[in-house]
């Protein structure tokens, strides 16, 4: 007979515990993996979402200054339609980061509940649409910058002779019609633009000449418009009249050509200077106007005292027994033979001064004959020029004497013997 074997409870837990904690741990490490899985993927989502926010934002920053770009080089003048359909695009692009800024999860969102882009490649999307209208743009503004070089120039000039300011609606009418010409160059019509551009520039040039007139003459041409009827054209008309006449040569070459600055600056200068010997010429007068005999005669022999003066001052002789006008031809006579004989002397100093004379080689020098006889030329050769040259002064003096002597004396009553009138240079 068999004894019963007893087995105790504690001995049948240890298999059971076992297996249960086994089982718990595999549960534990397979929730564990789980878990990070799960943190992996949301780590590389949020990065994918940062990224891509990331190229929307520096594709948005980027187009944007190309946009400043295009406005500060008056590119929206020459393609509005195609400025302003970047610039919705980008406005549209600009409330989509707007909203993925707030919770990048947007950035991946559908624009729709169902299908349809996410934000981000709506955004980018848009984008890419608003450089399109860019680049046309651009294309348009080059375009346009070749068929109006010569009237954008125009309105430079018509800017700087104040053409806006003098002329407006002349100025205005024109902006309009080269606008008007522009929008064909946008719609891409350009030989349609091309046959407007002729009138264009020759209304251009119409105006620049009106407006450089009115920009060099318009205070002078006040000035002398003013003295019509008045001092000047009472008392000194033909002055008057040459002064008109050099205000008319001075629109005369500004109508040739506006941009020679220097040329009209010249033509004014001397339509100025006519007018003011225009005003002397007007007060001499209005003042002999006033005078008696005596006083016309005081201020005729005033004048002849400053002649003498002047005389003096080139070695003429006393030219006052002579009508008014042939002292003066006398002593622009002597003038002119004054400065004659200034040159002279100066060329016989420079004849016996004579230049240095190159040096002498001293591989090969001369003999003392030679040298003497070098010499003995040199000085034969000087003292020739300074013959010519007195004989020169001579007979430049003899013949102004001449001239003086045959020019008819103050006619005086035959009652009286006439003064025998000494040489114009007396020795």
């Amino acid at each position: 007979m068999k004894t019963p074997t007893f087995i105790s409870s504690f001995s049948l837990k240890l298999p059971l515990l076992a297996a249960l904690c086994i089982a718990f741990q595999g549960a534990t490490l397979t929730g564990c993996s789980t878990h990070s899985a799960l943190m992996v993927e949301q780590v590389e989502e949020q990065t994918s979402h940062q990224q891509k926010i990331q190229k929307v934002m520096d594709a948005l920053k980027i187009t944007e200054s190309r946009v400043a770009v295009a406005k500060s080089n008056n590119v929206d003048i020459y393609s509005p339609n195609q400025m302003a359909a970047a610039k919705e695009a980008l406005a549209e692009a600009r409330r989509y980061t707007e909203r993925f800024q707030a919770d990048p999860e947007n950035v991946n969102r559908s624009i729709s509940l169902f299908f349809g882009d996410t934000m981000g490649d709506k955004a980018l999307s848009l984008i890419a649409r608003a450089n399109e209208a860019l680049d046309q743009a651009e294309d348009n503004k080059q375009q346009a910058d070749a068929i109006f070089a010569d009237a954008n120039e125009n309105f430079i000039w018509l800017k700087k002779f104040q053409a806006p300011v003098n002329f407006r609606y002349e100025y205005e009418d024109l902006e309009y019609t080269q606008r008007y010409l522009i929008e064909y160059v946008a719609d891409g019509n350009l030989e349609a633009a091309r046959q407007g551009l002729p009138r264009l520039l020759k209304e251009q040039h119409a105006l620049e000449i009106a407006a450089a007139q009115r920009f060099y003459l318009h205070s002078l041409s006040q000035k002398i418009q003013r003295q019509e009827g008045g001092v000047v054209d009472r008392y000194a008309s033909l002055s008057y009249s040459a002064a008109i006449g050099a205000l008319n040569r001075a629109n005369n070459v500004i109508a040739a050509n506006t941009r020679d600055e220097a040329a009209i600056e010249q033509a004014k200068a001397d339509a100025e200077f006519s007018f003011a010997v225009a005003n002397a010429v007007a007060a001499d007068m209005q003042n002999l106007t006033k005078m008696d005999r005596q006083e016309l005669e005081r201020w005729l022999i005033l004048l002849q005292a400053k002649l003498f003066e002047i005389g003096r001052h080139i070695g003429a002789s006393d030219v006052r027994d002579h009508k008014l006008m042939q002292q003066l031809q006398l002593l622009t006579d002597a003038s002119a033979t004054h400065n004659d004989n200034a040159q002279q002397v100066e060329q016989i100093a420079e004849a016996s001064n004579p230049p240095d004379q190159p040096a002498i080689d001293a591989s090969a020098p001369l003999t003392e004959e030679a040298a003497i006889s070098q010499r003995m030329n040199q000085l034969e050769q000087t003292l020739g020029d300074q013959i010519k040259a007195l004989s020169e002064q001579l007979r430049s003096m003899k013949s102004a004497n001449k001239n003086a002597q045959a020019t008819p004396a103050y006619e005086i009553p035959d009652t009286a013997p006439a003064p025998k009138r000494k040489a114009l240079f007396g020795n």
